[in-house]
């Protein structure tokens, strides 16, 4: 059984500050920075070691995934794209990490970005998570206005998130 010092996702039931002071208070963007410093190599065989698998049906190897991206980058940018759309028949499993505790989610995207020499992330959203948008984009934004993410940030990787409503319509089909 998993203890409470095992998890990553501590705040699921918003019984805490979802923002970015809360967020830090439980371990939030602390070694980031030396994270990104050890390199592409280190961090996606660390994400293989730790035998992380994927939240979506497949539940394929996380570290396999991010070890497929070409090492050079050449004049084609990597992008990273987050599926929150949560359309697994049944599921519910991103929506809370979205609503209750973003700040991990963009601080993920930050170092998958830089795993796999990625300056850019599109989360997209399905369209009846109107709360969970708005979390995840002050998210965004207060990540921006501490200068964790974008242009010239403290970790040394220059990195942008978009957060994307998909439209009930696309959504649908």
């Amino acid at each position: 059984m998993l203890t409470d010092k095992d998890r990553i996702f501590t705040n699921l039931y918003g019984l805490h500050d979802w923002g970015l002071e809360g967020a830090r208070k439980r371990g939030a963007w602390v070694d980031t920075k030396s994270f990104i410093d050890k390199g592409r190599d280190w961090i996606v065989n660390e994400m293989k070691a730790s035998g992380l698998r994927g939240r979506g049906g497949a539940g394929f190897p996380t570290g396999l995934k991010w070890s497929f991206m070409p090492k050079q980058v050449g004049e084609r940018p990597h992008y990273l794209v987050v599926n929150a759309d949560e359309s697994e028949p049944g599921t519910c499993k991103d929506r809370e990490i979205l609503r209750h505790d973003p700040h991990l989610l963009v601080e993920g995207c930050l170092i998958a970005g830089a795993a796999m020499a990625a300056h850019t992330a599109v989360i997209y959203v399905r369209g009846e998570y109107i709360r969970e948008r708005e979390h995840l984009q002050a998210a965004v934004d207060q990540a921006y206005e501490a200068r964790l993410i974008g242009k010239n940030n403290v970790h040394g990787w220059d990195f942008d998130i978009f957060v994307h409503l998909v439209s009930l319509l696309f959504s649908i089909f």
